[in-house]
C-alpha cells in the first residue's frame, strides 16, 4: 500500500493533548459497529484517565448499532452543536458528506482554526479528504478497531476488546477478509473479552430488514452479467441499500459487483465490491483501480477502499455503470 497511507505512529499517541480539553467523538452518519465501537473504546480509554468526552452522531445509527448502544448503555449524542470543544476525533471516516447536517458548522470551525481534527480511520485518503490535524490512518487495516488495538491495545480492558471484536468481525463481513495480523489482534481482543465467540458473531451478525431483503430479490432479477476474460462483473440498479446489495451479490458468483441508484434529491450513487480472492490474485484495488479513473472521467466524489467502495455525483445511471465497465474492460478484457 502506498506510504501516504500510512499515517499511525505509536509515539504522536499522547494523553497529554487531551487533558484539559472539551473532546468530541464523532462517527460517521448512519454509524456502524466499527465506527461507534472505536468511539465507545476511545471513551473508556480517556476515561482510566480520569478524562470526560462526548460520544456523537451527526443525525443516526444504523438499527443494529443502536441495539448495541441500549445493551451496553452506552449514551451519545445525536447532532450536537460542536461550540465548545477542543478537540474532536473522527472515526471510520475522511468524507465530508458523512458529516451530515453536522458538515456546514465543522467546515466552518476548521477554517477558523479553533479546533483540533483528529483521524481515526482505515479508509484511503483523497484529496479531497477531510484534512485532520492528526492522522491514524492505515488504509491497510480492515477495521478502525484494528487502529484501535494497535494503537492502545495494551490499555485495553475486557469491554474495550469486546468492542474491538464486535467492529473487527462487523466491518470484515464477518470474515469475508483479513490478514495473519488482523486474525491475530482479533483473538487477543477475544482472550481479554468478557465473552465467547459465538456472542461475539451473533451480535455482529446483520438481521436484514424486510425492506433490504426485497431490494436483494429486486437487485438479483434486474442484474446484469457482463464476463470478462480476467473478471466476471455483476451490475444491477436498485433506489436504495446499495453497498449491502452490492455485498450480496458477491455471494452470487461475482468478482467484482457494481450496484447504481438514484436518490430523491437526484444525486445518483455507486457502490461496488470486490471478491477477497479475486482482487489479492490479481492486485486489484476498488478505489485505486476503477473509482479514481471513474470520478476523472465523469466527476462526483468517491471514497472508500480496497475492496468496497462508493461515488455520488449528478450523472445518470446508465452512464455511470458503462463508465465503469470500460475501466474495468481495459483492465481485465
Amino acid at each position: 500500500m502506498p506510504k501516504s497511507n500510512w499515517c499511525i505512529d505509536l509515539k504522536p499517541f499522547d494523553i497529554v493533548e487531551f487533558r484539559g480539553k472539551n473532546i468530541l467523538l464523532l462517527c460517521h452518519e448512519n454509524a456502524d459497529l466499527d465506527a461507534f465501537c472505536s468511539a465507545a473504546i476511545l471513551a473508556r480509554f480517556l476515561k482510566q484517565k480520569k478524562i470526560k468526552s462526548v460520544l456523537a452522531v451527526p443525525s443516526h445509527i444504523n438499527e443494529q448499532t443502536l441495539s448495541f448502544a441500549i445493551s451496553e448503555k452506552i449514551s451519545f449524542s445525536v447532532n450536537p452543536s460542536l461550540e465548545g470543544f477542543d478537540v474532536i476525533c473522527l472515526f471510520d471516516f475522511n468524507d465530508y458528506e458523512q458529516l451530515g447536517k453536522l458538515r456546514k458548522e465543522f467546515t466552518k470551525k476548521v477554517k477558523k482554526n479553533c479546533v483540533k481534527v483528529i483521524a481515526f480511520d482505515h479508509h484511503e485518503i483523497e484529496k479531497r479528504s477531510i484534512d485532520a490535524s492528526k492522522k491514524f490512518v492505515n488504509a491497510g487495516a480492515f477495521s478502525t478497531t484494528e487502529i484501535l488495538f494497535d494503537l492502545i491495545g495494551k490499555k485495553f480492558d475486557s469491554k474495550m476488546s469486546f468492542y474491538a471484536c464486535l467492529g473487527m468481525i462487523e466491518d470484515t463481513g464477518r470474515f469475508l477478509v483479513g490478514s495473519k495480523k488482523f486474525f491475530e489482534s482479533f483473538s487477543k481482543c477475544l482472550s481479554k473479552s468478557s465473552a465467547n465467540y459465538t456472542k461475539v458473531f451473533e451480535l455482529a451478525k446483520h438481521k436484514a430488514p424486510d425492506g433490504e431483503r426485497i431490494a436483494f430479490l429486486k437487485a438479483a432479477n434486474r442484474s446484469n452479467i457482463v464476463k470478462l476474460k480476467k473478471a466476471i462483473v455483476v451490475t444491477s440498479t436498485i433506489s436504495f441499500y446499495h453497498g449491502a446489495v452490492s455485498t450480496k451479490l458477491l455471494d452470487f458468483g461475482a468478482d467484482i459487483s457494481l450496484v447504481c441508484g438514484t436518490e430523491k434529491k437526484g444525486l445518483t450513487h455507486l457502490a461496488a465490491r470486490a471478491e477477497t480472492g479475486f482482487k489479492e490474485n490479481k492486485n486489484f484495488n476498488l478505489m485505486r483501480h476503477l473509482f479514481v479513473p471513474l470520478q476523472k472521467a465523469i466527476g462526483g466524489d468517491a471514497g472508500g477502499h480496497s475492496g468496497a467502495a462508493h461515488w455520488k455525483g449528478n450523472v445518470n445511471e446508465k452512464k455511470v455503470l458503462s463508465e465503469a465497465i470500460k475501466i474495468l474492460k481495459a483492465r481485465f478484457d
